[in-house]
């Protein structure tokens, strides 16, 4: 990915095929195992920039490893939006009404699809902290509409921890699951002898004790868009997310030498042209809407805003 440094340029000691193979498949194998991504040139040289408070030239050059393929650039130039120029503030003070999140969501789905999991930890967190602070059971009939997407990514990020913790967290899950079956997601009805209740066939997680729940839910609620999107996720994500990851990490392909990465973008929207979401782009610039009315998924599942439109 990118140039070479001076360092790596000079002559180094002759090794033998073998070793220098062993050595660069434990270097690789170690990264995957911290849940990281190799460092390209561009990202180093970002990270530098950023250090001497250059921070203009750093997102240039992070946009350059982007191009080249650098997942770790696009995770750095996905949290200095986020941040805006903002220190030493925890993950709840960042997000709360920041206007940057309809810009940030899709760029963190780009990270989490790559396997980054950073980006999956940050996009979880994204729709949870939203979930709590501005989700009103009036409007989308659940305190919690992201609730499916959350923990889709959470079980996603299992595989980056230790087994007695991935034990701890499907068991908290699971947990969550059996108290979200006992009664109706909107109107929060008891499962008894006279009312059935009824679960969602897409997401397999809400539960509605009538049509009208049901609908209110779907339409009013969004969840159609969360259902989709999550049906998505499980059809073109979940069944090649190795395969893509390995490509990326391990054999370093380009991304948009992936036809199953490619596929996935643009089942969710990220490779959508600027053109289709300009006007949402320009209304939240102009304050007539709110950058967090844009973190849920559209009805189709795809996302509001695009990312990247050409093959990154």
């Amino acid at each position: 990915m990118g140039k070479k440094s001076k360092a790596n340029r000079k002559k180094a000691p002759v090794a033998t095929a073998e070793a220098t193979t062993m050595v660069a498949a434990t270097t690789t194998a170690t990264a995957l195992e911290r849940g990281t991504f190799p460092e390209s040139t561009f990202f180093v040289k970002g990270e530098s920039l950023c250090r001497k408070g250059n921070y203009s030239k750093a997102t240039k050059v992070y946009l350059q490893g982007i191009d080249n393929g650098c997942v770790r650039c696009m995770f750095a130039y996905t949290m200095k939006i986020l941040s805006d120029g903002k220190t030493h503030m925890d993950f709840a003070e960042l997000v709360k009404n920041n206007m940057n999140l309809h810009l940030v969501l899709p760029l963190l789905l780009e990270g989490a699809i790559r396997g980054n999991h950073e980006a999956v930890l940050t996009i979880t967190g994204v729709f949870s902290e939203y979930c709590y602070e501005t989700a009103d059971l009036h409007h989308y009939g659940h305190g919690q509409p992201a609730l499916p997407l959350i923990l889709y990514w959470k079980k996603i990020g299992l595989k980056n921890y230790a087994r007695e913790d991935r034990t701890q967290k499907k068991q908290k899950t699971n947990e969550l699951k059996e108290r979200h079956g006992t009664k109706c997601s909107v109107c929060k009805k008891i499962d008894s002898e006279t009312v059935t209740l009824m679960k969602c066939d897409g997401c397999k997680f809400y539960y509605y004790c009538s049509k009208e729940c049901q609908t209110k839910m779907w339409v009013e609620g969004q969840h159609a868009g969360v259902c989709r999107q999550l049906g998505i996720l499980q059809k073109y994500h979940k069944p090649f997310a190795k395969k893509i990851r390995t490509d990326i990490a391990v054999h370093r392909l380009a991304p948009r030498d992936i036809p199953e990465l490619q596929e996935l973008r643009h089942r969710l929207g990220l490779s959508r042209p600027q053109t289709d979401y300009q006007d949402l782009l320009e209304a939240v610039q102009a304050q007539r809407l709110e950058s967090a009315q844009l973190i849920l998924p559209r009805k189709d599942g795809t996302v509001q805003l695009g990312s990247f439109p050409r093959p990154v």
